[in-house]
């Protein structure tokens, strides 16, 4: 199983942003020289939920200030860019990091954000897919090529240059839990990225659901790549990890505030809601705790399927030094015995059996939106 950090760059207070972005680069740091296999940044915009509205200049940056950790998006929104755009862009990071970028993409869920960029839920799908359309079009046509989409229309003829390093294009993960999200990554062999807040059973349930498709798309069912997001922290204690609960749940109702559009200036209205889990529900779902509590809980990750996970520790404004200690006991007392983890032999046939399999749509019930 590989792990890596996961930033979006909260600034509850819309504090200090060049000492933020300073602190994750730390963070990052120490990650690579502890074993860490990748880092995450998010896209987010117009508001202190998140400090990341330029994923791929910080992939830029977090490249030039490390060696060997491999740096994806987590995601891009694809509705709100401009296809031929962020095609260069992406192919001009993956040469100049030498391959270590990787691409995650997704449709966004946000309609604070996509508003002001005159995008609206109801057409994001659309969007999604021409844009992805034209990227990969983009990256694989050496000849001019038009585009005719109901979003995209590219009636002059266009070639893209400089094609990517990595071939035959550098995007490996989308993030998603529908049933089509999953059949993407199956026809692209490439990663499903779903939340691991609805619990390990849900996560299962998704990794039968990708192999499902997977089998339907020709592709192998005995191997297979799917990540969880995760809320994780290590402490010394489950006492001291218990106490620092407050700042993902900052980040949890903050991302609810964004849903509900209730955004100030900026600032997020962070405030208990109807319906959220209570205390002791909420802990449950965290990965948090001392080393043997952590451990435990992502070796459970990967027997329910998962071959990865992202690891959201930078939340809700924690302070640095807490989780500067956070990676340092996670790099030591965690991380090795997660490399050594695998995935159950077996959940190929089982997600093939004709029946038994619970279904896609109850797991999607257990997993929060966002």
């Amino acid at each position: 199983m590989k792990l890596g950090l996961f930033f979006e760059w909260p600034n509850p207070g819309a504090g200090d942003w060049k000492r933020l972005f300073e602190e994750g680069i730390e963070q990052i740091q120490l990650a690579e020289e502890l074993g860490f296999d990748f880092v995450f940044i998010a896209e987010h915009h117009f508001s202190n939920y998140g400090m990341s509205p330029a994923p791929l200049m910080q992939a830029l940056a977090i490249a030039e200030r490390t060696k060997t950790i491999r740096i994806g998006t987590a995601v891009l929104v694809l509705p709100v860019w401009q296809p031929l755009r962020v095609a260069e862009e992406i192919a001009v990071l993956d040469n100049l990091t030498g391959g270590r970028f990787f691409c995650g993409i997704g449709r966004g869920y946000q309609p604070h954000e996509f508003e002001r960029y005159g995008v609206s839920m109801e057409d994001s799908r659309q969007r999604f897919r021409e844009c992805l359309d034209v990227m990969l079009k983009a990256w694989s046509e050496d000849t001019s090529f038009t585009y005719d989409g109901e979003y995209v229309q590219m009636p002059h003829g266009t070639v893209v240059w400089p094609k990517p390093l990595q071939k035959p294009h550098p995007i490996k993960l989308v993030a998603g839990t529908s049933v089509d999200t999953l059949r993407l990554a199956a026809e692209m062999d490439i990663s499903p990225l779903v939340s691991g807040f609805g619990g390990t059973q849900a996560v299962r349930d998704m990794t039968l659901g990708l192999l499902r498709e997977r089998a339907a798309a020709g592709r192998p069912v005995d191997t297979w790549e799917i990540g969880a997001q995760t809320f994780c922290h290590v402490a010394t204690s489950n006492e001291e990890a218990r106490a620092a609960a407050k700042y993902p749940r900052w980040q949890q109702r903050a991302g609810r505030s964004l849903t509900r559009r209730d955004v100030v200036d900026g600032r997020v209205n962070a405030i208990p809601v109807d319906g959220e889990p209570d205390d002791e529900a909420f802990w449950e779902a965290l990965y948090y705790g001392d080393p043997d509590r952590v451990r435990a809980k992502y070796l459970a990750l990967a027997e329910a399927g998962a071959t990865f996970a992202s690891c959201w520790m930078m939340a809700g404004g924690m302070p640095q030094e807490l989780l500067m200690r956070s990676i340092k006991l996670m790099g030591e007392e965690v991380v090795p015995a997660l490399h050594e983890a695998k995935p159950p032999a077996g959940l190929g046939a089982e997600a093939l059996a004709p029946s038994g399999t619970p279904s896609l749509e109850h797991a999607q019930a257990r997993v929060p939106s966002e």
